[in-house]
């Protein structure tokens, strides 16, 4: 299930980060749809983020987070 929900999610994440560079690059030639849509599209991409990060806890804790060996003798 998991590895389902992210296959959709990725893409969507994807997505999202391209119309905000988008929006954000030019946002003075298209005003309205960057003051209508940018916000809005910035908070899911925070919250879809964090779905994303909390999926993939286990890895990112056993990446970034190892514990150190301690060496006796």
């Amino acid at each position: 299930m998991k590895k389902t929900i992210l296959m959709v999610l990725n893409p969507v994440i994807f997505l999202l980060l391209l119309y905000q560079a988008f929006t954000g690059y030019f946002r003075e030639s298209f005003h309205e749809l960057f003051h209508s849509t940018h916000a809005v599209t910035g908070g899911l991409l925070l919250i879809l983020g964090l779905v994303h990060l909390t999926l993939n806890w286990p890895w990112v804790r056993s990446s970034f987070f190892r514990r150190k060996r301690t060496v006796t003798g």
